[in-house]
């Protein structure tokens, strides 16, 4: 029987760690998959932490892929693997070019919809 809390807690830690090597990294993608896997059976307070980790991941992606690069191809282990879309942790080479942003991009006023302005009344 797979302990979904060891995983998620090994993962938590592999995401605080972006510098070590890839064949670790690679471990920490496997491990994702795995906790994917069991996602049902989390609790809400498991989910939460899933949730800050994917985020930590998804916010150091570049850091990740590189270390992973050095020593695997991101691409054809997808492929060998039969990785999905949805499993987006497969994919940090291309998340890694993804714009960052500090904030939320904001559209001008004046490209925005009538009901969207600020002086538009219901």
């Amino acid at each position: 029987m797979t302990n979904y809390e060891e995983l998620l807690t090994a993962y938590e830690v592999d995401v605080e760690f972006p510098d070590v090597s890839g064949m670790e990294h690679l471990h920490m993608l496997m491990r994702r998959s795995e906790i994917e896997v069991g996602e049902p059976h989390l609790t809400g307070a498991q989910r939460q932490r899933l949730l800050k980790a994917d985020k930590d991941l998804f916010r150091q992606a570049k850091r990740f892929y590189e270390s992973i690069d050095r020593m695997a191809d991101l691409a054809s282990w997808r492929h060998n693997q039969n990785v999905t879309f949805a499993q987006w942790w497969w994919y940090l080479d291309i998340v890694a070019r993804l714009p960052v942003f500090t904030e939320l991009p904001t559209i001008p006023a004046q490209f925005q919809p009538a009901e969207l302005s600020l002086g538009a009344r219901a």
